[in-house]
């Protein structure tokens, strides 16, 4: 019997056998490639600040699913009341209903009231719709309605915490006012009355344990604040701090220990256990034109410097109150928002996009006439004469309000 040698060999001689990929497996190998390439240059350029991978993904989405097909969209413009961002969606808020739209421009659901003063505030994706006129109101998410009701007097202000409470400041029968907040369930998780002050701005902290509340006075012929910064296991409050001819506008939790308070004058800082007050930054009233905050902390005001209509600049600052940036302006400024990343600044013909670090990353190009923005980090909602549209949010867009006849 005959033994080859390749038998013999078997477990120490491998033969080599090169296998060549098909067209069609070097076409996906190529692709498949090219697309890690992209993502990680793109990873690369989102951490370190040049290119957000947010403002790409809606590129590719829309690019690939058709998405925002529905912009623009029609709507009664007269009968708008206000509109606003609730998590990534658009709140349009109407005499007789409030609907929120997806980024799609889908409607995502619609509830009527017979509130005769509609107003909202946002937390988040949440929300609560209220009747300034009466005792109604309704709870929302970006999503669905969570629950209606009626309050125990006519409602000043409200607010929706994003861990579920949400608060009222109410007309009071026995004090001039009252701070009422409830638990998700709608039990009441604290109450302050108070006898002689009208409680004008409200706000919860995003762990449920705080409430802040901006109370406005007269004496003798001067105006001024009063911050009481309450935990919801005392019954007095933490730290009460007077701020003198100020009239604030807005009041916000910028971390869970420290009250921001904006107005038309300056921005002051009460903090939980401080002895007194932070002047974060003061400015004249002739100066001021907006500001806006974000949920991460982060805050902003736009200035007209001394007054004048050719020297504007916006002031970017930390949720701690340190000023992290100044934009220098060279055009009328109408006002200003933000999103998370991003500042926005209503020009002439155009808004103007400024990341957090005052670069400037985007423009907005506007043909028509606008009644307001509202952006978030991916999308800018606009609202003209009877439409709503969408363009990105970075990187330079031209966007023509109304429909094309």
């Amino acid at each position: 019997m005959k033994i080859r040698l390749k038998e013999l060999n078997t477990g120490y001689a491998l033969e080599k056998r090169v296998k060549k990929l098909s067209p069609k497996q070097r076409a996906i190998s190529i692709i498949a490639l090219t697309l890690v390439s992209v993502f990680l240059i793109t990873f690369l350029f989102s951490v370190i600040g040049i290119l957000p991978l947010d403002a790409i993904s809606a590129r590719i989405a829309t690019g690939l699913f058709g998405g925002g097909k529905n912009y623009p969209f029609s709507i009664e413009s007269d009968d708008v009341v206000n509109m606003g961002v609730i998590g990534e969606n658009l709140l349009v808020l109407t005499d007789k209903a409030v609907s929120v739209y997806d980024t799609n421009g889908n409607l995502t659901f619609s509830e009527k009231h017979t509130f005769s003063r509609p107003a909202f505030s946002v937390n988040e994706n949440k929300g609560v719709v209220f009747d300034r006129n009466g005792t109604g109101y309704i709870l929302i998410t970006d999503k669905q309605k969570v629950s209606s009701g009626n309050t125990a007097g006519v409602i000043i202000t409200a607010e929706y915490g994003k861990n579920g409470n949400y608060a009222f400041s109410l007309r009071g029968e026995k004090s001039t006012s009252v701070l009422a907040v409830f638990d998700k369930q709608g039990e009441v998780r604290f109450q302050w009355n108070c006898a002689y002050e009208h409680i004008a701005s409200i706000t919860l902290s995003d762990d449920g344990k705080f409430a802040g509340v901006a109370t406005l006075n007269a004496e003798n012929g001067a105006i001024y604040t009063v911050v009481h910064f309450f935990g919801f296991e005392y019954s007095s409050a933490l730290n009460t701090q007077k701020l003198p001819d100020v009239a604030v506008l807005d009041l916000e939790f910028t971390n869970s220990t420290t009250l921001t308070a904006f107005s038309d004058t300056g921005i002051y800082q009460i903090k939980k256990n401080g002895d007194e007050y932070k002047e974060v930054t003061e400015y004249f009233s002739s100066e001021f034109i907006s500001f806006a905050s974000n949920k991460k902390g982060d805050y902003s005001v736009c200035l007209a410097k001394y007054g004048s209509a050719n020297v504007f600049e916006i002031l970017v600052f930390s949720a701690s109150g340190k000023l992290k940036e100044t934009i220098s302006l060279d055009y009328k400024v109408n006002s200003m928002c933000m999103s998370d990343k991003y500042i926005f600044a209503l020009a002439e013909n155009c808004i103007m996009v400024y990341n957090l670090k005052g670069r400037n990353v985007g423009t907005i190009n506007i043909i028509g006439k606008l009644y307001g923005i509202y952006p978030t980090d991916k999308y800018c909602f606009v609202h003209s004469l009877g439409c709503v549209s969408r363009c990105y949010s970075f990187g330079n867009n031209e966007l023509e309000l109304g429909f094309t006849i």
